[in-house]
């Protein structure tokens, strides 16, 4: 027996074998010998026979786990599940540092099944009974950086490996990969710069490096990397000009990589070399040299009858004429090769689609059928998908069209183009929030996608979500934008700030975009109307007039200067608005706002006759214009003609339901002495505009005439929360507090009242009154003084200070009150 292994340990196998079988001849049950003898069996290949011993082994010795472990070893390429079981059983009879090999094999045997976990618990084990193994290191990183995606863990265990050998070469090129997947480019670079430093004659180690560089951007040290790779490989010198033409294409330096390949053809006229040299012209955009290229192809492809093959190559040169015709706006001459090419070669998806696009921009319907064909013959056409949904979109059938974009997602489920386009297509029917979801999921994939940020912005714009709308706005105008979508952009976010009132930036925003287009009148008329809001009325006139300079028949100018006029106030200032209101006229009779505004007009000089006929004629123009009724009515008002105007608010209330309108038709029910029907009209124009002032204000003064101050008080409340300056409001919640007896809340509301309104003659004389019922006489003399200052003529108030003195024992100074009152009160009833 020691003989025997004496020979096997120095791989003398023949002779040990003979030497084991002489000893299971003369002892069958030594399990040693047959565990030796099938060692040497499995040494030089004799696998049958070596299983048979370990077997006879197994049998004899059960718990020899060596036996086990090589009968698994041999069973691992013919038998998986058989070896893993004798891996097993092995490492349950001995699982010490010396029978790691076990787990090692038994991790590669799941690893061949794609039982990845186990595989990964085995090599563990291998790392915790021998941390040193490397072979276990680069198992586990390969399992994670292949199989289960965990990128990171991968480079541990690859670096982990490194550490032990720093010479391993593929532990190296492992974390390389590694890094390449976490877009780490260059740890990758550097990890395979290692790897060439210890095996400088690896081409494929030299085509990685390449092809990283080029992710990197770094084109000439890629470039490089494909000449080291020519010197290396003696096939590529062969080819070496093709292929250094394709990497001067790559880095755009078209002229020498057609240069180098005219070369190329001179020597070896091939086919193939025309179509590279073809392909890299049209890169350089030299479509007519590319054209002669393809067709000098065509000729040497051709057979002995003048024929083209019907093959994919000459297909595929047809189809590369067509891409050039339809550079050259060809689309015809285009459509014809690209049904020769379909015709040569009838699987040929990327042809139809290309007809298809063609027969698209010639408004041929044929086109459909062409995306269909190319979907048909590549389920996973991309731009098919993205074409059809084009189509549809231009015909309106946007459902159609959004259904061809989910399919295009599902190809390529990070496509801003098709997220983009869907988000569009969304907007477009009118479904804004999806569209928005769509929107975003593009601005994710590319945070400078100026159109998807321009296209969210409407559409937030559309939902009325104002402040996300203005953010968007506000970072397209941080991008750098082309001198169209910034014009765009600026006013939109102009006509947002008008929606929310801001006339303000709206007016800066229309200021910014005149300096990109100074001759648009239409956006000097924004800005007028802006001024006009914000009472900046000289600098409105002034748009106006720039307006008139652009367009000098524009009606809306001459209509906005004309009101800007009018809100000067002075009679100076509406005569000239008159002019500007009868020009808007004379170039458009059946100008609804320009007689409207001139019926104003004239209201205001107080020609109420001829204002009436004015909205009279609107009305005539327009028999549904609600401003038109509401004009008259105010006329009729104002001429004493109750009734006349109650029907005419009420005919634009048939029209339209406002809160104001039912607040007109209140006040004038009031005046007519119908208190429950007004009251009934501004609870109404309460419940259409809960935010209305005047129709809370109007029935809280009934409610006050009613004696019902309560509810007055509640009112006038809810006035001053919506408009805090009500003067009005102020005061007659002060009297009214007054009334209810509270003291402390009418003094403050007094007070706040000549703070709003501080030259107010009713209002000193309403405190004065408040006073005198506290007996305060002192202060109630002071305010009815003031009072007097601000307006002198007034017999009652004379009246009542003389009352007010000769409770003070001023007799002297009120009976001078009295006589002055009497004296006032004789020159009115004079009058």
């Amino acid at each position: 027996m020691k003989h025997g292994i004496y020979f096997f340990d120095r791989s003398v196998l023949t002779a040990a074998i003979q030497d084991f079988t002489a000893v299971i001849k003369e002892d069958p049950s030594n399990a040693q010998a047959r565990l030796y003898r099938g060692r040497a069996y499995a040494k030089q290949q004799q696998y049958r026979n070596a299983i048979q011993d370990l077997a006879a082994a197994v049998h004899l010795d059960p718990s020899c786990w060596l036996a086990f472990y090589y009968r698994g070893c041999i069973l691992r390429q013919i038998d998986p599940k058989r070896a893993v079981q004798d891996f097993s059983v092995s490492v349950l009879i001995n699982d010490t540092q010396e029978n790691f090999c076990s787990f090692l094999h038994r991790g590669i045997a799941y690893s061949e099944q794609c039982q990845w976990s186990l595989a990964i618990c085995d090599f563990e084990s291998v790392l915790a009974l021998d941390s040193s193994v490397i072979f276990a290191y680069l198992n586990i990183g390969l399992i994670l950086l292949l199989h289960l995606d965990q990128y990171y863990e991968a480079i541990r265990q690859f670096t982990n490996a490194i550490e032990i050998d720093p010479l391993n070469v593929q532990a190296y090129v492992c974390r390389a990969q590694a890094y390449h997947k976490i877009h780490n480019l260059p740890n990758a670079v550097k990890d395979i710069n290692r790897a060439i430093h210890l095996y400088p004659n690896k081409s494929q180690l030299c085509i990685l490096r390449g092809q990283y560089l080029m992710e990197l951007k770094k084109y000439e040290l890629a470039s490089l990397c494909i000449h080291q790779l020519a010197e290396m490989d003696e096939e590529s010198v062969m080819t070496q000009p093709v292929q250094q033409a394709l990497i001067q294409s790559f880095c755009q330096n078209h002229n020498k990589a057609i240069e180098c390949l005219r070369e190329a053809t001179a020597t070896q006229p091939e086919p193939s070399m025309f179509v590279i040299l073809g392909k890299i012209q049209m890169k350089a955009k030299k479509t007519k040299d590319a054209l002669r290229s393809f067709k000098k192809a065509m000729k040497l492809l051709m057979t002995s009858a003048k024929i083209l093959p019907n093959t994919f190559e000459a297909a595929e040169m047809y189809y590369l004429t067509g891409l050039c015709y339809m550079e050259q706006k060809s689309l015809l001459r285009a459509r014809d090769a690209f049904s020769m090419a379909v015709r040569l070669h009838s699987s040929y998806p990327d042809a139809f689609y290309q007809r298809g696009l063609c027969r698209m921009q010639l408004r041929q319907a044929k086109c459909i059928r062409d995306f269909n064909r190319a979907l048909a013959l590549c389920p996973s056409h991309f731009q098919a998908y993205m074409s059809r949904a084009a189509y549809y979109g231009s015909k309106g059938r946007y459902s159609k069209a959004i259904l061809n974009c989910n399919e295009a997602i599902k190809i390529l489920p990070n496509s801003v183009r098709a997220y983009f386009y869907r988000g569009t297509l969304k907007y477009q029917n009118k479904t804004f929030r999806p569209a928005i979801e769509d929107l975003s999921k593009s601005i994710d994939l590319n945070k400078t996608c100026v159109l998807a940020y321009y296209n969210r912005a409407i559409c937030y714009h559309q939902i009325k979500d104002f402040r996300k709308a203005l953010k968007d706005y506000g970072i397209l105008l941080l991008l750098e934008l082309s001198k169209e979508i910034d014009f765009k952009v600026l006013i939109n976010r102009g006509l947002l700030y008008m929606e929310l009132g801001d006339y303000a930036n709206a007016c800066e925003d229309f200021k910014e975009a005149t300096l990109l287009s100074p001759d648009d009148s239409q956006i000097f008329q924004a800005i007028g109307i802006c001024y006009h809001r914000l009472h900046e009325f000289e600098e409105a006139v002034r748009s106006f007039d720039q307006v008139l300079k652009l367009d000098p028949v524009s009606v809306d100018a001459y209509v906005g200067r004309g009101n800007s006029y009018m809100e000067n106030g002075h009679e100076a200032g509406c005569k000239q608005a008159q002019k500007d209101f009868l020009r808007a006229i004379h170039l458009n009779p059946k100008c609804i706002k320009a007689r409207i505004c001139l019926g104003y007009n004239l209201q205001a000089l107080g020609k109420l006759q001829r204002a009436w006929s004015q909205f009279t004629v609107a009305i005539c123009i327009d028999p549904k214009c609600h401003a038109a009724y509401e004009g008259r009515a105010s006329v009729c008002l104002q001429m004493g003609e109750t009734f006349a105007a109650f029907q005419d608010t009420n005919a634009a209330l048939k029209l339209t339901t406002t809160a104001p309108l039912l607040t007109n038709r209140g006040v004038i029910n009031q005046l007519m002495g119908y208190l429950p029907c007004a009251m009934k009209d501004y609870q109404q124009a309460i419940s259409v505009d809960p935010n209305y002032a005047l129709a809370y204000f109007n029935a809280a003064n009934i409610y006050f005439h009613n004696r019902q101050f309560s509810q007055a008080y509640c009112y006038y409340s809810k006035v001053l929360q919506l408009d805090p300056r009500n003067e009005s409001a102020v005061m007659n919640r002060a009297i009214t507090n007054t009334l209810l007896n509270n003291i402390k809340e009418a003094k403050e509301d007094f007070e706040k009242a000549i703070c709003l309104c501080p030259f107010s003659a009713a209002v000193y004389f309403n405190r004065a009154n408040f006073y005198n019922g506290l007996k305060q006489y002192e202060l109630a003399e002071k305010d009815i003084s003031t009072a007097l200052s601000i307006q002198p003529n007034d017999a009652l108030m004379y009246k009542f200070r003389a009352d007010i003195r000769g409770k003070l024992g001023f007799n002297k100074e009120a009976v001078e009150d009295y006589k002055q009152a009497i004296s006032i009160q004789e020159q009115i009833d004079s009058m």
